[in-house]
């Protein structure tokens, strides 16, 4: 009896001690979210996002999410009940999103206490544009506040205060722009670029210029001009330049294009890079997330596995001839890319290190200079026009510190 309880113990203890060496040695699950971020997709978007920052938002090529607000994370029984997206509004930004869409109505809602009941900003996403006494028909008494959602954009502006972004209001306040105003101001931070005046976003604004101001956010408010002088002079009132294009992938938008004979509209991998490659500067997708492919198909620049540092020795990009995008040694030998004023692309009469290249495009004459594409629609035109050839030098290098790739 005394062996069997002693075995039993020393059996018994064997396994706690087990058990509490795997719980010590195990990892905690990955984040897939960082993964993707660490990823070749990840890394190229990334990339992408910094080439691009001395360019015009008017060339860029953008991916963002479309009613970003409205998503499962945030879904119950009493809202959100036909959601677009997957990930938190936090979670999209992690994920790529640059574009951000919040609809904002001044609606009743039932939040807190019932003596605290009444109306105030909600995200909705109501689209009938009726109303019902203090309600916007369409939308829940329990939708998330907008000061919810700009605190998450702020949360993440927060952490990231080298990005810039595009915050779209579709604006269904009932002009209570003074409340949405007090919302901006304080989440935000001082973190808007002023427009100044009711205009369009400037078609020479560039990101740079918005970090240069010491600030992150371009502002875009629908709906005219506000008579509120706060909010007059720091949003936008239209895209000018920039050209967007957005899917739909409710229920709501499934049953009716059913009964109107149309088809729903819905953005694949393939349509990404076709809209980028035609121009478009932003594409704004529903069920926005890391693995379906449409991420990665936002990547017009860098070739698979691209850049590599291979050799420690990579410093300077070229275009293949499949008009991808390779990082090479800098003392190699190849044409340049040469752009003049007007958009249009040529190559060197001659070739030599990437160092030479502003010499090179110069003896073109008119107004060429050593560039590099900042966009889909213009990688594809130098491809165009490079006549076979395998390699040519681009303007863009990250010589001063590595991994952090500057164009033009």
């Amino acid at each position: 009896m005394k062996t069997t309880l002693k075995t039993t113990l020393v059996f018994s203890l064997g396994m706690l001690a087990s058990a509490g060496a795997l719980a010590m040695s195990s990892t905690p699950p990955s984040d897939p979210i960082t993964d993707f971020q660490n990823s070749w997709a990840g890394k190229a978007l990334a990339h992408q996002r910094s080439i691009d920052m001395n360019s015009p938002l008017a060339d860029n090529s953008m991916l963002g999410s479309h009613n970003t607000y409205n998503s499962s994370v945030y879904s119950d029984p009493t809202r959100y009940i036909d959601p677009q997206q997957k990930h938190s509004i936090y979670d999209q930004l992690r994920i790529g999103a640059r574009f951000v869409e919040l609809d904002a109505h001044w609606t009743a809602h039932t939040h807190g206490w019932p003596w605290e009941w009444g109306t105030d900003l909600l995200l909705c996403h109501s689209g009938i544009g009726t109303e019902w006494g203090d309600l916007h028909v369409g939308c829940s008494l329990t939708d998330r506040r907008v000061s919810d959602g700009v605190q998450e954009v702020a949360n993440w502006l927060n952490d990231n205060p080298q990005e810039v972004i595009i915050l779209y209001f579709e604006d269904h306040t009932d002009g209570h722009h003074q409340e949405l105003l007090n919302i901006l101001n304080s989440k935000l931070n001082g973190k808007i670029y002023a427009s100044n005046g009711c205009k369009s976003i400037p078609s020479n604004l560039t990101k740079a210029q918005v970090r240069t101001a010491g600030k992150q956010v371009v502002l875009w408010k629908d709906g005219g001009c506000s008579d509120n002088s706060g909010m007059k002079n720091l949003a936008f009132t239209g895209l000018g330049d920039i050209g967007r294009t957005w899917e739909d992938r409710t229920a709501v938008g499934a049953i009716g294009a059913f009964f109107t004979g149309g088809a729903v509209n819905r953005i694949e991998s393939a349509d990404v890079v076709q809209a980028f490659k035609n121009g478009v500067n932003i594409v704004n997708l529903d069920k926005l997330t890391y693995n379906d492919g449409r991420m990665a198909a936002g990547v017009w620049s860098w070739d698979n596995g691209e850049p590599n540092n291979y050799n420690g020795n990579q410093d300077c990009a070229v275009q293949w001839g499949n008009g991808r995008w390779d990082d090479a040694d800098c003392n190699s030998n190849y044409h340049f890319a040469c752009e003049d004023n007007n958009g249009n692309w040529a190559i060197s009469a001659w070739g030599g290190r990437w160092t030479d290249g502003a010499q090179a495009c110069s003896q073109l004459g008119g107004s060429y200079h050593f560039a590099a594409p900042t966009n889909s629609k213009a990688n594809e035109a130098l491809k165009a026009v490079k006549g076979g050839m395998s390699h040519v030098w681009l303007n863009a290098s990250d010589r001063a510190q590595e991994g952090k790739w500057v164009a033009n």
